[in-house]
C-alpha cells in the first residue's frame, strides 16, 4: 500500500492517519540510503551453481559505482555497511524461500 492509498483509505473511513501505520516509501530515506538501494540493484549476484545457494553480491564494481553516483570518500564506509546489511537480509530471505520449497516437496 502506498502513502496516497493509505491517506485515501483514512479519509474514506473518517479516521486520522497513525504515524506508525503510514507506509514507508523510498523517498522517505536519506539520499545516501536511496543511492545504496540503486547501487545494490546494479551489483551482480553470486550463486553457487552446484547447490543453488545465494552467496551474495559481487562488490568488484563498488568503487566505480560510488564514482558514478558521486558518493564522497567519507560516505564509502557507511554505504558499504548499508549494502552489506541489505545483502545479509536478502540472503536470509532467499535461504528461507529455498528451504520452504524443499520442505514442500513430497
Amino acid at each position: 500500500m502506498t502513502k496516497d492509498k493509505y491517506f485515501e483509505m483514512c479519509e474514506m473511513m473518517g479516521s486520522e492517519p497513525v504515524d506508525s501505520e503510514i507506509p514507508i516509501e523510498i523517498e522517505d530515506f536519506p539520499e545516501l540510503v536511496i543511492q545504496c538501494f540503486l547501487i545494490y540493484r546494479i551489483l551482480p549476484d553470486i550463486w553457487d551453481t552446484m547447490n543453488g545457494n545465494y552467496l551474495g553480491k559481487d562488490y568488484s564494481l563498488i568503487f566505480n559505482l560510488f564514482k558514478l553516483y558521486n558518493l564522497d570518500e567519507p560516505e564509502h564506509l557507511l554505504a558499504i555497511g548499508f549494502l552489506q546489511e541489505m545483502d545479509t537480509c536478502r540472503g536470509k530471505i532467499i535461504s528461507e524461500k529455498i528451504k520452504a520449497k524443499i520442505d514442500k516437496k513430497p
